[in-house]
């Protein structure tokens, strides 16, 4: 598990080190650096596959597995400061991975340094950024690697040999919502129901080469616009969840999207198990019916995360980013508030009590 990453110089960070834990949530303003946060993690990642293969010169090659978007160095680099270099450190235990980036003539290439007294390898790392959905026809994948794949295309196909597989985290079924049985069909339909009630996917092998086609609800193969955008968008972080492996990752953008109140606490719900199957989870959102699903998860006796599990990182933007560390007690309870944190329902509703009274 990562315990801290440690960013230097990389764009609104001058020199910071982030506390990671088993579930780490990530809100606060915009451009404040959440994002730029877990965007240092998959470029860390992705460097290190890129590594293994002899070529990190450009920055073209870094982008390419988790889509980036980091375009030149320039970009990425701290402004505030002449340095012409910035530092990405992972600390997994007492181990400590750093790499140094620096540019070349190029802008858009860039020398890497690595430092580190283990024999680094790839993070395990599943991503859903905030663009996610689903298409109702999906490409088969291999079962011996099997991924989401960029785009989501591969979750039909994950699904359909599923039918006849466990759930890789489920060894302490205590832990579990729905102990029936492992099977990863069962338990994605369960989750499903559990968080959008009436919801079913079952996926079988068509004619075309190559596809396998989605069907939702009891009978009608329905196409992926006529099944509401909650489904599309929640079926990748069910699925996402249940294929993770134990010590691998899972980020989860915006978790809340498309989603009423009650399924956002759910999926909290969900994630904080995730995250005690011994799969890092680390989601970036703005719902406090998120955050307050987590809360709710550490409260219930059934329910095995606990406030020291939890890590709430809020981030504020003052010029440069700065984070503050949102602790709870034993009774999921906040000790500090930060300005501006989960604050605005409150702040609206004094602001209509003041007009009500016809106070200026």
């Amino acid at each position: 598990m990562i315990n801290y990453i440690k960013l230097k110089n990389f764009k609104c960070f001058e020199n910071e080190q982030i506390k990671l834990s088993k579930s780490t949530l990530l809100l606060g303003v915009n451009s404040g650096g959440k994002s730029s946060l877990i965007q240092s993690l998959l470029l860390f990642n992705s460097s290190i596959f890129n590594l293994q293969d002899k070529d990190i010169s450009s920055l073209d090659l870094i982008n390419n597995k988790y889509n980036l978007n980091l375009y030149s160095f320039d970009e990425i680099l701290n402004n505030k400061y002449d340095d012409d270099f910035f530092e990405i450190s992972i600390f997994n235990g007492n181990e400590e991975t750093k790499i140094e980036y620096t540019p070349t003539d190029d802008n858009n290439i860039i020398d890497l340094n690595i430092d580190t007294n283990t024999n680094m390898e790839p993070l395990d790392i599943i991503y859903l950024g905030a663009e996610r959905s689903i298409t109702s026809f999906q490409r088969n994948g291999n079962i011996n690697n099997i991924e989401l794949g960029r785009n989501n295309e591969y979750i039909g196909y994950i699904i359909e040999k599923g039918k006849k597989r466990a759930v890789k985290a489920y060894e302490d079924r205590n832990h579990w919502t729905f102990k029936d049985t492992a099977l990863f069909d069962f338990q994605v339909n369960k989750w499903l129901d559990y968080i959008l009630p009436s919801n079913k996917v079952s996926a079988s092998s068509i004619g075309i080469d190559n596809y396998i086609s989605l069907t939702f609800g009891e009978k009608l193969n329905l196409h992926q616009t006529n099944i509401g955008y909650g489904v599309s968008f929640i079926l990748p972080i069910i699925v996402g969840g249940l294929i993770a492996k134990p010590e691998s990752i899972l980020i989860v953008e915006n978790p809340e999207l498309h989603l009423h109140p009650s399924a956002q606490s759910k999926i909290a719900e969900f994630l904080g198990l995730i995250s005690m199957a011994g799969v890092q989870v680390i989601v970036e959102t703005h719902s406090e019916h998120v955050v307050n699903g987590f809360r709710k998860s550490v409260l219930n006796k059934e329910h095995p995360l606990q406030n020291v599990d939890l890590v709430i990182n809020y981030f504020d933007n003052d010029g440069s980013c700065e984070i503050k560390r949102i602790e709870l007690n034993e009774r999921a309870e906040i000790k500090y508030w930060p300005k501006g944190f989960m604050d605005q329902e409150e702040k609206d509703l004094f602001e209509m009590r003041k007009m009500r009274l016809g106070i200026q």
